[in-house]
C-alpha cells in the first residue's frame, strides 16, 4: 500500500468543481452570465454570484489570489484544473488579465 500524497492542484480543482456544481444546483439558470471568484490557494469560493468580473474582484482581499470564472455552465473537472493553473501561471509571471471584464474560456484553452 502506497501513501501517495494528493496533488494539491488536483485537490484545488476538485474543490472548485464541487463549489461550482453546488452553485449551479442552488441557482440553476440564474448562474448564467454571472461571475464566481475561486481561491487559487485551495479552490474555495465565497459562494456568491457576481454581476461582473469587476464586482467579483472588488469583494476579494487581493485580485491575484483568485481566478474569476464566468458562469456559462459547470466545466469538466480537467477544464477547470487547466483554467485555474493558467490563471496561477499568469499571476506568477507577473501578468494578469488587464481588462476587468475579460475572461479566459476554459473550453477554448484545451
Amino acid at each position: 500500500m502506497t501513501n501517495a500524497t494528493p496533488d494539491p492542484k488536483a485537490e484545488r480543482a476538485r474543490r472548485a468543481h464541487e463549489h461550482l456544481s453546488l452553485l449551479h444546483t442552488m441557482h440553476g439558470t440564474d448562474c448564467a452570465g454571472r461571475w464566481v471568484a475561486i481561491s487559487l490557494s485551495d479552490g474555495s469560493c465565497d459562494m456568491r454570484l457576481y454581476e461582473s468580473k469587476r464586482e467579483a474582484i472588488r469583494f476579494q482581499l487581493h485580485e491575484t489570489q483568485c481566478a474569476y470564472f464566468h458562469f456559462s455552465g459547470v466545466p469538466l473537472l480537467n477544464e477547470l484544473r487547466y483554467y485555474l493553473d493558467a490563471n496561477e501561471d499568469l499571476y506568477d509571471a507577473g501578468l494578469s488579465l488587464a481588462d476587468p471584464d475579460s475572461y479566459l474560456n476554459p473550453e477554448t484553452m484545451l
